[in-house]
């Protein structure tokens, strides 16, 4: 509008727009004008009164596809942009926002066609190479995603968001620490940018940088106190620090802001659980559960979190296990002449294993040394490996493969149908509702034979042939339920031997007159019976000591406070238990077995590295024989190297046991000074006869298998 118009619009009080009349240059002016301003309503209102006049005005089509993108209407935006692009195919701007409208509506790749032709016009678009980055992200083309980012910094060094995406695709490529300096450089272009404070947290994590981390996540929660995301990653990293009360709040605000965020409720339950509330960690699934039936991760930690308790009946506890299948399984497993494999009895296996645990792990130390020892006339070992930060273990567990892929940006059904197109004959899915690991691979029915191992109870997956375990953990006639065909091997624990151990030490008593138990287990396996168990051994020895350790987790006040709490109702003094509160490195932790007598079993969740390493360091272990896999444990271990009654089979016995090994102190020094080579002779150490009897039990379900029509 010029000084004339204007002025002539303040004498009749006309409004701009009906001043303008048919002044289409006004007129696009003013929509402009309240485009740029966000003012969408009357930028629209505008552009359609210039089109009705003009309909083949390039710009007012052009903006206002742009008006619809931005109001979320993206099918009208295509198709406005597309008309301004036909009367002007040379439009940059134009195909660029295109792009943009057809990546809202979820078409990735004709976006970046819509980009290329924008560059194509104009090579200098920064814009198109930035959204050309992000289309090309989605596609997971992360390459080509990474080089769009690179030219747009070419372009404009200072861009801080191409700095910012740059540092997102770095991070899913695995360069962590190059995301970090891209967030670094995004941050100082733009200090404000919280989701950069955010995403740097997360880089810094996945490089075991807590302590930086942890100053991200907090600088990223100062600017934005209710960033739900970052509450989550701070609790993830103070749990990972063995600082669980405070990841539990941390994960409880997280729930309070994100009351529909099952990734809140399932960590908070496993925080829960970690400080020994059982009760309140399966509340927290359940509600992760009922928010989405299907979520894995709920799934398998509520499985994990039931194995810590014994108030439920087999029944229940199978009905539980089955419910995993019935909320996920995608769709009805193949039938058996889907399989290409060669139907020899014969012929050499190809052997899968996947695990998120190839690496130091106590699953990664129970299995290479039985991966190793595999005869490579009979098996192949073939690795599909879910892994985060691979190690020096990784690399000896690779040097045994005949093929190696790593799994974790791929889809569970896109892992079975590659484990399918490999031949293999056999699956091993490793310890499944722990950690990372991907039992819902087995739902898709990837091989023909399929096998649980170093998992501690049923999968409940149908598709699931076999699960192992030994003569002792699941008898004959058990009580606890599988979907599984129980493999009973004559023994199933195998660990390396430990050769760098300090010397084993003459027990305590020896010197202090007074017996020393100890258990350096897992606080959440500490169950009210087994502290209630451990307080009658107290009471029947007067002067006996109790130590606790596990890594730095008594330092947290509710932990201390439970079990303290716990042992006091019983009658026992709290000066009598000492709770290590520290970290240490391997020796210094095998070292503190030279200051124990007796090494006491958790139940119902028995101990497992724990008991074969205070055997290893000459302690002899108590332990009271369950119901159930994973509270027979140790009795499997125990009963290899001849020490079967030392297996309780009554809380009476138990305690008994207990008074019976510390009234002959030099009994007990003779059975310490004997025990590393006992075990190291036994089956537990014996790798090479553990593969001999895997290789029969593969041998003997692929047979099955292929006499199957």
């Amino acid at each position: 509008m010029n000084r004339k118009q204007r002025r002539a619009q303040a004498k009749t009080g006309a409004s701009p727009v009906s001043a303008l009349g048919d002044d289409l240059n006004g007129l696009f002016q003013l929509a402009l004008g309240h485009h740029q301003a966000g003012r969408l309503a009357e930028a629209e209102a505008l552009y359609h009164r210039i089109l009705a006049k003009e309909p083949r005005h390039v710009d007012a089509l052009h903006l206002l596809g742009l008006v619809a993108h931005q109001c979320g209407n993206n099918e009208s935006a295509v198709q406005l942009i597309t008309r301004a692009i036909g009367l002007n195919p040379g439009f940059a701007e134009a195909h660029n926002n295109l792009g943009n409208a057809l990546r809202a509506l979820g078409r990735p790749e004709e976006a970046v066609a819509a980009y290329d032709a924008a560059l194509y016009r104009n090579p200098r678009l920064v814009e198109a190479h930035l959204n050309k980055g992000l289309a090309l992200h989605e596609l997971g083309r992360l390459d080509q995603a990474l080089a769009s980012f690179d030219a747009a910094l070419q372009l404009c060094p200072d861009q801080a968001e191409a700095h910012y995406n740059r540092g997102v695709i770095l991070h899913d490529l695995g360069l962590y620490q190059d995301a970090v300096g891209a967030y670094d450089i995004a941050l100082m272009r733009h200090p404000g940018r919280v989701e950069a404070q955010f995403n740097r947290g997360v880089s810094l994590q996945a490089l075991g940088e807590d302590d930086l981390a942890l100053a991200a996540f907090d600088a990223a929660l100062a600017a934005k106190p209710d960033y739900l995301d970052a509450h989550i990653n701070r609790g993830a990293v103070l749990k990972a620090k063995g600082r669980q009360d405070q990841a539990a709040e941390a994960f409880a605000t997280a729930c309070r802001l994100g009351p529909d965020r099952v990734e809140g409720f399932t960590n908070l339950g496993m925080a829960l659980n970690d400080l020994g509330r059982r009760g309140e960690a399966m509340d927290s699934f359940g509600r992760a559960l009922a928010i989405k039936p299907d979520y894995d991760a709920a799934h398998r930690a509520l499985l994990a979190t039931l194995l810590y308790g014994s108030d439920l009946s087999p029944q229940d506890r199978f009905a539980i296990h089955r419910a995993f299948e019935t909320a996920c399984y995608p769709v009805p497993p193949p039938s058996p002449g889907v399989f290409a494999n060669p139907r020899d009895p014969e012929r050499r296996l190809r052997i899968g294993l996947v695990s998120s645990d190839f690496l130091e792990h106590p699953v990664g130390r129970n299995m290479l040394p039985l991966l190793e020892a595999h005869d490579q006339n009979r098996v192949g070992l073939h690795f599909y490996a879910h892994l985060d930060k691979p190690d020096a273990m990784t690399e000896r567990f690779r040097a045994v493969s005949e093929g190696w892929r790593s799994i974790r940006a791929m889809g569970d059904e896109e892992v079975a149908c590659q484990i399918r197109d490999d031949g293999i004959d056999v699956l091993i899915h490793l310890a499944g509702r722990f950690d990372l690991n991907r039992p819902r691979i087995a739902m898709f029915r990837p091989a023909p034979v399929q096998i649980s191992f170093h998992d501690a109870a049923t999968s409940g997956l149908a598709a699931m042939d076999a699960i192992i375990a030994d003569r002792v953990m699941v008898p004959r006639r058990p009580t606890e339920l599988f979907t599984e065909r129980p493999i009973r091997l004559p023994s199933f624990y195998l660990h390396a031997p430990l050769d760098n151990a300090p010397p084993v030490a003459p027990p305590p008593l020896l010197t202090k007159g007074v017996p020393t138990f100890g258990s350096f287990n897992n606080p959440a396996k500490l169950s009210e019976a087994t502290l209630a168990t451990w307080a009658l051994v107290l009471k029947r020895i007067p002067g006996a000591r109790l130590v606790l350790k596990y890594k730095n987790w008594f330092a947290n006040p509710s932990v201390a406070q439970r079990v303290l709490g716990i042992m006091a109702a019983q009658g026992i003094d709290p000066t009598r238990i000492s709770l290590g509160d520290g970290e240490e490195d391997a020796n210094s932790h095998l070292a503190r077995y030279g200051g124990i007598d007796v090494a006491l079993d958790p139940f119902p969740f028995n101990g497992s590295t724990t008991t074969f390493e205070a055997l290893w360091m000459g302690v002899p272990v108590v332990t009271l024989l369950g119901e159930t896999m994973v509270g027979r444990w140790a009795a499997g271990i125990l009963n290899p190297i001849g020490l079967g009654a030392l297996v309780a089979h009554s809380v009476d016995e138990y305690v008994e046991l207990c008074r019976a090994l510390c009234a002959e102190p030099d009994n007990l020094a003779r059975l310490r000074s004997e025990l590393r080579q006992r075990v190291a002779a036994s089956p537990l150490c014996n790798a090479r006869l553990k593969a001999r009897h895997l290789e029969r039990t593969y041998r003997a379900l692929w047979r099955r298998w292929c006499k199957k029509t």
